[in-house]
């Protein structure tokens, strides 16, 4: 019964993880947001098209999608005995929803804010950490795209700090294994080949600047 039980949260992770947020902000505007921008479904496009707010809206909860079912596990809200090999796995399996998302026939977005929700889940101090390296990164950049990969191997190095360490320097009684880096690892290979016509465009100096984080709203 119990391996049923585990099975069944690992599935219920992929969907929730698959749930297009930013599409979904889109459409109760009336918008699709694949018609526009870059016409990704993740909160930078959101945030093109509809403006700060809805990108604001669109992270939060990608990212809890993400952090949801991890943090109930983590935080031993479900009993440890219904968990498959790690928390993490199911973080996992939710950035892999929202990458191949099911209810857009297996398409998404790239599992930077939802990745972020299974470090949130795991190891909630590091999330706000990586958003400083991310937002610096962003505006001395101008690209989000570099702001992303570079948090996002900030995060990797972290959490292969933290496996070797063995503990949260923060929260001591917190233990970390191999699956946190591996789990991270896994996420990040996954961000770098949905971001390689990025990392293409930033190196011929041809990716957008970002300016919708400077606008309260988009008139559309």
């Amino acid at each position: 019964m119990n391996y049923v039980i585990k099975i069944g949260l690992l599935i219920v992770a992929y969907l929730l993880g698959s749930i297009p947020w930013g599409l979904l902000l889109g459409k109760m505007k009336g918008i699709d947001i694949r018609e526009h921008g870059s016409k990704n479904i993740g909160a930078t496009n959101t945030g093109r098209v509809l403006g700060r707010r809805y990108a604001i809206y669109a992270y939060l909860l990608d990212m809890l999608k993400g952090a949801f079912i991890v943090f109930l596990f983590r935080f031993k809200i479900i009993p440890e005995r219904f968990c498959l090999i790690s928390p993490l796995i199911y973080g996992l399996a939710a950035a892999l929803g929202h990458t191949f998302s099911v209810y857009l026939k297996f398409h998404g977005g790239k599992a930077v804010a939802t990745g972020g929700g299974v470090i949130f889940g795991y190891c909630p101090w590091l999330l706000p950490v990586g958003l400083i390296v991310f937002f610096l990164t962003t505006y001395l950049s101008k690209y989000v795209s570099a702001g992303s990969l570079v948090a996002a191997t900030f995060a990797l190095v972290i959490t292969i700090i933290l496996a070797i360490i063995g503990y949260d320097p923060f929260i001591p009684e917190f233990k970390y294994d191999f699956y946190f880096p591996l789990v991270t690892a896994v996420i990040y290979i996954v961000i770098i080949i949905r971001h390689q016509a990025n990392i293409k465009r930033i190196i011929h100096k041809s990716e957008a600047k970002v300016n919708w984080y400077l606008k309260k709203k988009n008139r559309r």
